[in-house]
């Protein structure tokens, strides 16, 4: 009989610290339910590469630097779409990655690499397609 309540009691704990993992909902995690433009909106995705030569000194200066100008890009991508088919622009997700590497054996290179999102609503047809 102690053995049957020993593993009751067991299965119970068990079970109790289980129970909190069990009650949340995945569906609001942000890689199951990505973003989702408002009502009259589209998504666009721009793709950013950018490479630089990298000097013997401060790499970390460097880098900053190199993110600097990635995210300057980034930041413009919505004034370029707002100059040409949108009327509202707002970067909803960004994403960067840096590397180091010496692909040639011609002096060693930071590589950015990386991805913006924007929420775009579009301008209205200018004119009737013939």
């Amino acid at each position: 009989m102690t053995r049957f309540l020993i593993r009751a009691a067991l299965s119970l704990a068990l079970a109790a610290t289980a129970l909190p993992a069990l009650a949340q909902n995945f569906s609001n995690l942000p890689l199951r339910n990505p973003h989702q433009p408002p009502e009259g909106y589209i998504s666009v995705q721009s793709g950013i590469s950018i490479s630089y030569p990298i000097t013997d000194g401060d790499s970390d200066e460097q880098q900053e630097k190199a993110l600097k100008s990635f995210y300057k890009i980034a930041a413009s991508s919505c004034a370029t779409l707002l100059d040409t088919i949108a009327d509202a622009c707002e970067i909803s997700a960004l994403s960067s990655n840096t590397s180091v590497n010496n692909p040639d054996n011609r002096g060693t290179r930071l590589s950015i690499n990386g991805q913006v999102t924007m929420a775009v609503k579009l301008k209205p047809p200018t004119g009737a397609a013939k």
